[in-house]
């Protein structure tokens, strides 16, 4: 009996020890298996930064929002990216329509003179022309200003005839007698701001100023009497060249095709005031003389190339 005793007292002294090195074991575990995980969630988390660090989670369980640095502000872009500042030269060709009334007065009188009634002679140049320009341009925005001068040789040329000549009863003087004027513009050019907007590549404008020019005059009022053809005839030639100046005011486009180079078209008015003359009779009539008083005005139109730098 006494046997049996000690060896259920090993027994259970045995048991214990299981259980005291089994609790032992549980209390290690426990500790490196939730370090362990840990150290396995760090890894395993999409959103952990890279020191392993996870990151934050709403009560939902979702990812927090990461705070990603912004750069300042970029300055808002300008109201036009193309740039007109600055100075250009270029070329030019155009075509031009002038207004050149010319008046024919008797003197010293129309009653006086019988021969000639007060008469008005369109001449009216027209043609081509072409040259250059060069300018400047300040530029704040889409707003432009600048100034620019050009100067072009021009063909403009008219010339009007009339026959018979009317006597100032009325009636047609007899014989092949005739009246005639001619304008011939040589050259002009102009000094003038300009001012308008740019969209861009696109610059609209408006322009005025100094105009100048060189101008040839000519009229005659040619008398050929017809029968007798003893009786002489009479002429009242006028014809002389002058440099002119007036104003000049028109509008534009200009359009950029690169950095370097734009396009534009261009209408220009412009008048260089009237021009008087007073002729005396070949041969000698005294106190006959004709009086003669030419307009100098034109509308031109013109297009061309500017090079800035």
């Amino acid at each position: 009996m006494a046997e049996v005793i000690k060896i259920m007292r090993h027994s259970l002294s045995a048991r214990l020890v299981v259980r005291a090195l089994m609790l032992a074991a549980l209390c290690v575990a426990v500790p490196t298996f939730a370090f362990g995980q840990e150290q396995n969630d760090r890894t395993i988390l999409p959103n952990a930064d890279r020191s392993g660090a996870p990151v934050s989670r709403s009560e939902s369980g979702s990812a927090g929002a990461v705070t990603v640095p912004t750069q300042p502000n970029s300055p808002a872009p300008s109201a036009t990216s193309y740039n007109w500042k600055g100075g250009y030269i270029g070329g030019h060709i155009g075509w031009g329509r002038g207004r050149a009334d010319t008046t024919f007065t008797p003197l010293p009188s129309a009653t006086q003179f019988i021969d000639l009634a007060p008469k008005s002679l369109r001449p009216d140049p027209r043609g081509l022309s072409g040259g250059a320009q060069g300018g400047y341009n300040w530029q704040t925005g889409r707003f432009v200003v600048g100034v620019e001068a050009d100067i072009s040789w021009s063909r403009m040329s008219g010339t009007a005839v009339v026959t018979p000549i009317i006597k100032n009863n009325g009636s047609a003087f007899p014989g092949a007698g005739f009246l005639i004027a001619r304008q011939d513009t040589k050259w002009f050019g102009t000094l003038r701001p300009r001012a308008g907007i740019a969209f861009d590549r696109v610059f609209l404008y408006g322009t005025g100023g100094l105009t100048y020019g060189r101008v040839n005059y000519s009229a005659n009022s040619d008398f050929r009497p017809g029968v007798p053809t003893s009786i002489l005839f009479f002429q009242y030639p006028a014809s002389f060249s002058k440099t002119k100046t007036g104003w000049t005011a028109g509008g534009g486009v200009e359009v950029g095709i690169s950095k370097r180079w734009s396009w534009k078209t261009e209408y220009l008015y412009y008048d260089l005031r009237r021009e008087s003359f007073t002729a005396n009779p070949i041969p000698a009539n005294p106190p006959f003389q004709v009086a003669y008083r030419w307009e100098t005005r034109a509308h031109t139109f013109n297009t061309g190339l500017n090079f800035r730098f």
